[in-house]
């Protein structure tokens, strides 16, 4: 299913997080040479600059031969001309891509134009040919997960989970399969399945290279479980989406749940991630819990703004200083110590690595003791003829 080497891909997670290990003193520096000149792996671009500069260069490429294909059609005047284009521009930049994951390039920044652009002109040319949105976001949502699926794409994952999105607001909001104000709960639930679905790919995967894209199916799921109850955005989306009408002092329809859940929500995230020490959780809980704080004052201004801030940067840096000096010396549990964990999957992968590239382990022993052992000597514990 894989358009590259499996290995190759794999060696090339494997070496980033040998590259973790070195950073913390558990691989020294000749090991990890040593590993990256006898390890076959991926041509990677790791300058996130570097890449965007070559993913442009790559949608100038397409666009270059995308415009001179439509100049010939052009003169036909007929759509259906047109999404033939868009057409042979998907099939071209699918050859570009199994060539260039053929040559073992992966995440470079040329290969992601190539890869976007395949679902993009696919969709381009359905729609000209169709003119059904349902049919388009279908299409949209499927090309976008067979290319996180082939190419290990992590960008194809996030616009597949906002197709996705798109295809459910819109079912809802103009075919009415329910009533709109349903909508939130709807993408909550939505949220909740995704969520689960990952963690039911995380325990059945073997495979340690799709880790970044069950990572962000977790983050989409978590982020979009929040967006969908926060006060704030059910009620501007109500106004926008649905052209629902309020007056100032008038509430959108299930206002005390959303009003509950955006404060709720933040508090069970934080919660859960400490509990079960899940970063992803805490981050999102914390950032969330300001953004219900901002939702109330959006809504309920009590002091002028530079009040506010003053006030919550204080009680933040306060809640901050305190908990770093609560934690900082513990060595079990919530520590404020230097991150020693790993991505528990890699280990056993990461030995498989140091075998295969025959690396000599250099390992740390005690100085040699002045009393040695065995022959008789005078430690005892051998049988030779000496005290």
């Amino acid at each position: 299913m894989l358009a590259s080497n499996f290995n190759t891909i794999q060696n090339h997670f494997l070496l980033e997080e040998m590259e973790k290990l070195q950073s913390q003193d558990f691989v020294s520096k000749a090991q990890l040479s040593e590993i990256k000149n006898n390890t076959k792996t991926t041509k990677t671009n790791s300058n996130i600059l570097m890449r965007i500069g070559f993913f442009l260069l790559g949608n100038f490429l397409i666009s270059s031969i995308l415009g001179f294909c439509a100049l010939f059609l052009s003169v036909l005047g007929d759509q259906n001309a047109i999404a033939f284009c868009f057409l042979l521009a998907s099939i071209g930049c699918i050859v570009a891509s199994e060539l260039i994951y053929d040559k073992n390039y992966f995440a470079y920044g040329f290969d992601d134009s190539f890869i976007l652009s395949i679902t993009l002109f696919f969709c381009v040319a359905l729609g000209l040919f169709t003119e059904n949105v349902i049919a388009v976001l279908f299409v949209f949502v499927l090309i976008s997960s067979f290319c996180s699926v082939r190419y290990v794409h992590v960008p194809s994952t996030f616009f597949a989970l906002m197709g996705l999105i798109g295809l459910v607001g819109y079912l809802v909001t103009e075919e009415d399969i329910i009533p709109s104000y349903y909508l939130p709960i709807l993408l909550f639930l939505l949220s909740i399945g995704l969520y689960f679905f990952q963690l039911q790919l995380v325990k059945r995967s073997t495979n340690f290279i799709y880790t970044n894209v069950y990572q962000i199916i977790k983050i989409f799921s978590l982020v979009l479980g929040y967006a969908s109850l926060n006060y704030y955005v059910v009620r501007e989306l109500s106004t926008v989406l649905l052209d629902l009408q309020l007056q100032p002092n008038q509430e959108i329809p299930f206002a005390p749940l959303f009003y509950f859940a955006t404060f709720a929500l933040p508090v069970f995230y934080i919660s859960f991630g400490l509990k079960n020490k899940d970063r992803f959780f805490f981050w999102i809980g914390l950032l969330s819990l300001a953004l219900g704080f901002a939702t109330i004052r959006y809504y309920y201004s009590i002091l002028p703004i530079e009040y506010a801030l003053l006030l919550g940067g204080s009680i933040l840096f306060a809640m901050v200083y305190f908990s770093i000096k609560k934690v900082q010396n513990n060595t079990v549990g919530i520590t404020f110590k230097e991150d020693k964990s790993l991505n528990p999957m890699a280990f056993d992968l990461v030995k498989a690595i140091l075998i295969n590239a025959n690396v000599h382990s250099e390992i740390t022993t005690t100085n040699e003791s002045p009393m040695e052992f065995g022959s008789g000597g005078f430690s005892g514990g051998g049988s030779g003829g000496n005290f």
